[in-house]
């Protein structure tokens, strides 16, 4: 059975999660929790406030707020095609390779210091090739710039401005881009 770092949650976030998962609605059962809190969750390497839930299925969003409606206050809601961002109580509603694959693609628009950090310790169970394989295989249909989204690996520019996170597992910045850079060079020679 995997554990769970729940020390990794405020308890705002733990207490929404633990209610959503002991209600088990059935409008979430084709989505799964990804991005940052799904890997602090697994890894225990950081903290992350929000709850990202993804699904590859065609849902309405509005059908989805009113679901969501049971569970707590909705504020700043933002309703698009196929998307719903919300605070749930204060919560913001959004395995690991579905995590690494939402990284990549995150990244490879802009990435943010802890997108970095969470890539850095995703890399230490699998392989820039790995993830890249997890990402063609996630997204079948999808046509992905691998050149583009290896050099957003190494832009650090933006990211260098940001403060590190509140981090459970301590690692200096220096090392999360030496890491990566190391781990693109060898990806690159690789392929």
């Amino acid at each position: 059975m995997q554990q769970f770092f729940t020390n990794t949650l405020p308890k705002n976030t733990l207490k929404l999660a633990n209610k959503l998962q002991n209600s088990q609605p059935t409008f979430l059962n084709n989505f799964y929790l990804t991005a940052g809190t799904a890997l602090s969750l697994l890894l225990g390497h950081r903290e992350s406030e929000d709850l990202d839930f993804f699904t590859q299925d065609k849902f309405e969003p509005q059908k989805l707020q009113q679901e969501l409606e049971t569970f707590g206050t909705l504020t700043d809601l933002e309703l698009a095609d196929g998307t719903l961002n919300t605070f749930i109580d204060g919560v913001k509603i959004s395995s690991k390779v579905d995590t690494a694959c939402t990284k990549l693609q995150t990244i490879g628009v802009r990435g943010s210091k802890k997108d970095f950090i969470d890539l850095y310790f995703l890399l230490k169970e699998f392989s820039l090739e790995q993830l890249f394989d997890f990402l063609g295989e996630k997204y079948p249909k999808i046509n992905y710039n691998q050149i583009h989204i290896l050099k957003s690996l190494t832009y650090f520019e933006d990211a260098n401005e940001q403060p590190i996170p509140k981090m459970h597992i301590e690692i200096s910045w220096e090392k999360v881009k030496k890491n990566i850079v190391e781990q693109v060079k060898e990806f690159s020679f690789i392929s």
